[in-house]
């Protein structure tokens, strides 16, 4: 499989403090992320004073603060997002931004961004499906997240974007659940499968909302190309997706564990493997003399066994080797050779 793409999530954990938001770069670029991503909107053109917050969010943040005060708090310029994306691709980390809204959306073409995440809260807002497609943006690639979406909405998000002139191939289809933290039997890893085979001309990744590091890692073994998940400084920041955001000593073993992971996958053909190939005489064993045998004398199970090394006759023609006469005199523990076995396979 190829190499898994991994995203650090920075979001809006800078909490709109573009100091913050740089010290997070950094730590990303340390915890072995290849890029980060922010979030950019205008949070009056995002939100309506009516709107109300998650039950997650009314958790972590004053529930009487409407949704539209909480995320203007969190705002960063577009001036600040150049900074912050001037600064990370200086570390040799991709940037990105989600687009909360239609400026927004012609800020970042505008910055000639390559990467276009589509939030799970976008998989059903046509106008917005394309034209974040349309935009002549040249080598662009969508990834979309399909949290809260049944099959039907992701089919038809698809195909609005594919009409829009998006081949299979440059999207990247998200299995994610919105709940923030996601309870562990409520993230379905084995959607991802069902996901490959509705959608097999696209590839799938993984948004994940789940506490720690645990299941990005298992979400490796599924054959994704893709994980992003949300990182903190600290939990314990005020805002609402810090609790369930990784820490940086967290977003550091994500990256281990996946690492590790994707080199352990191989192939599905069981084989012997170099490393392994010159174990086979020391562990495995081969038929043997069990007490010394004169030549003439008959092979029977009380004077043949089998031990180490496993350079003789294989122990498979056991059966085969019983009732014959032996060639030869053989002391006890001594390898039994025998020319009517030269041309089988030994061990």
């Amino acid at each position: 499989m190829s190499k898994v793409y991994i995203v650090a999530e920075i979001g809006c954990n800078h909490n709109g403090d573009t100091q913050r938001a740089k010290l997070m770069v950094d730590v990303a670029k340390e915890c072995g992320v290849d890029a980060v991503k922010f979030q950019t909107f205008k949070a009056d053109r995002l939100i309506s004073r009516f709107a109300p917050k998650a039950e997650y969010q009314k958790k972590v943040t004053d529930a009487d603060e409407s949704q539209l005060d909480m995320t203007k708090k969190l705002e960063l310029s577009y001036e600040d997002y150049v900074a912050l994306e001037i600064y990370a691709t200086s570390l040799g980390l991709d940037v990105f931004s989600t687009a909360f809204d239609m400026e927004s959306i012609d800020f970042l073409a505008s910055r000639k961004q390559k990467i276009w995440k589509i939030p799970s809260g976008e998989l059903t807002n046509l106008p917005y499906l394309e034209k974040i497609a349309k935009l002549p943006v040249e080598d662009k690639k969508i990834v979309i997240s399909t949290g809260m979406g049944e099959l039907a909405e992701i089919r038809t998000a698809l195909d609005i974007l594919t009409r829009g002139g998006m081949k299979p191939s440059a999207i990247t289809v998200l299995h994610c659940n919105t709940e923030y933290p996601t309870p562990l039997k409520d993230v379905n890893l084995k959607s991802i499968l069902g996901l490959q085979k509705e959608f097999p001309e696209f590839e799938i990744g993984f948004s994940d909302h789940s506490e720690g590091y645990f299941v990005g890692v298992a979400a490796v073994t599924y054959g994704i190309n893709f994980i992003e998940k949300h990182f903190t400084l600290d939990k314990n920041l005020p805002g609402p997706d810090h609790k369930a955001s990784v820490t940086p000593e967290e977003l550091t073993q994500l990256c281990r564990g996946i690492r590790i992971v994707e080199q352990s996958l191989g192939s599905q053909e069981k084989l012997v493997t170099d490393s392994e190939r010159k174990n086979k005489i020391v562990a495995r064993k081969s038929i043997v003399a069990d007490k010394a045998i004169k030549k003439g004398e008959i092979f029977t199970e009380q004077n043949l066994t089998t031990k180490r090394p496993g350079n003789g006759i294989s122990p498979l023609h056991w059966y085969s080797l019983l009732g014959k006469e032996a060639q030869s005199d053989f002391q006890e523990d001594e390898l039994i050779t025998d020319t009517r076995f030269d041309n089988q396979e030994t061990n």
